[in-house]
């Protein structure tokens, strides 16, 4: 009797109400319902997420809707998202199809105090919901019409914490505040590159749009695409200066193939931050008084020694087998005559391999692979090692670097491209190029 009356563990609880309410939604489907009506059954919903997940489907648009405009939200932010929804469901908007809108509609509802106009005075043109999202956040927020076109983009690819708030920084741009004036800034702006940040492709991440901005500020814009190849299109830091004088130092030298940037730029960054052949690192390193022939060398070096170098691990907890959380990325095989894989490397050892076959660094990846910042994938062409790519958390391929960091060719990219459209990742248009 004493087992019977004991109270039920908290995860048992949920899963056992789970099941109920799962059975219970086989015999409600609300998907045939108007989409106003919808929206009154979304806001008349109350549990916890994996209850309302199974009622409502975990991946359907209503669960997202409800993950992001209810689940723990205040009561002021779900009162926002309500009237939100329900003015975007009496104009039969596809916006509310679409799960992966759901944290984009929650930001928009939250800002929603701030717009400039009405949202009864809005009319979608068009079918295409990204479209429309970029329509509606251009109507009530946008007073001028000049908010740069990759703040607007951010908002439908997903990107709107992507090193600053972009909703915070739309809401400032459209009332007619100046990039530079923007307090959210991780760096400060020049008014030079802040006009060419302005001018950015619609396409680019804040950061991408960062390094187009000090490239043409400075007249480099030929080395925009060995730029954003290197690790100045993923790392924003203290030092930024510091890259980019490393830049200047390239620009500068004569007959250098412009893809050793990225090499060399992680070898800086090893010597800085971490140290190479048992030295300590050294933060004040710089490229002063130094050959561009020189440079080159030791990072030829360098690479050689990790590729060479015998089986060691970081820290004693460490084993070679030591493992992570994959990223939710599936593999890929095809092709014929000639078969191709990509795979996610998944072990410290399986980083040493990659990087041993190929001749690059990989291995000192290690720590953003386990702390989920990014994973690495190998494509193999009939068995063989032929690039490795690196994915980050956001869904985006940030590298791909083939035998001694070569760049990947046409067939290879075409299979990596073929990849990435199967799992939705993006890929930026420097990288294949």
């Amino acid at each position: 009797m004493s087992n019977r009356l004991k109270p039920l563990p908290h995860a048992v609880w949920q899963a056992q109400q789970a099941r109920i309410v799962l059975s219970a939604a086989k015999r409600l489907d609300w998907r045939r319902w108007p989409l106003p009506q919808q929206v009154e059954y979304l806001f008349s919903l109350y549990g916890s997420l994996p209850v309302i997940n199974a009622h409502l489907g975990e991946n359907s648009a209503l669960a997202q809707f409800y993950k992001h405009c209810i689940h723990e939200q205040k009561e002021q932010q779900r009162s926002q998202c309500a009237g939100l929804l329900r003015g975007l469901a009496a104009k039969r908007t596809e916006l509310l199809w679409r799960a992966e809108l759901a944290p984009a509609l929650a930001a928009v509802a939250q800002w929603l105090p701030q717009r400039c106009r009405e949202l009864n005075d809005w009319q979608p043109r068009s079918r295409n919901p990204f479209r429309q999202l970029e329509s509606l956040v251009r109507h009530l927020f946008d007073q001028y019409g000049d908010v740069p076109a990759w703040v607007i983009n951010s908002w439908t690819a997903g990107r709107l914490h992507d090193g600053l708030n972009i909703a915070e920084l739309t809401v400032h741009l459209g009332r007619g505040g100046a990039l530079r004036t923007f307090r959210g800034l991780p760096v400060s702006l020049s008014r030079k590159v802040e006009h060419h940040l302005r001018l950015a492709p619609a396409g680019y991440s804040f950061l991408h749009a960062l390094r187009y901005a000090q490239l043409a500020a400075r007249d480099q814009l030929a080395w925009l695409g060995p730029v954003l190849d290197s690790r100045l299109s993923r790392y924003l830091g203290r030092d930024d200066e510091f890259w980019l004088r490393v830049v200047d130092f390239f620009a500068t030298a004569a007959m250098v193939d412009p893809y050793q940037l990225g090499p060399v730029c992680d070898w800086i960054h090893w010597k800085r931050a971490v140290g190479i052949n048992g030295e300590p690192a050294q933060p004040g390193f710089s490229l002063k008084g130094r050959s561009m022939s020189s440079v080159l060398t030791q990072t030829a070096q360098w690479h050689r020694q990790l590729a060479q170098a015998s089986y060691r691990v970081p820290e004693a907890s460490i084993t070679l087998d030591t493992t992570w959380v994959p990223l939710p990325v599936p593999d890929f095989s095809g092709g014929s005559k000639c078969p191709v894989r990509i795979t996610q490397l998944r072990t410290y050892r399986n980083l040493l391999d990659e990087g041993r076959t190929l001749r690059h660094c990989v291995a000192s990846y290690f720590e953003s692979c386990r702390r989920g910042r990014s994973a690495i994938f190998s494509l193999t062409l009939n068995g063989t090692r032929t690039v490795t790519l690196e994915v980050q958390a956001n869904r985006t391929i940030v590298q791909a670097r083939g035998l001694f960091n070569r760049r990947p060719n046409d067939e290879e990219g075409a299979w990596i491209q073929r990849w990435a459209t199967d799992n939705r990742l993006l890929v930026p248009k420097h990288l294949l190029s």
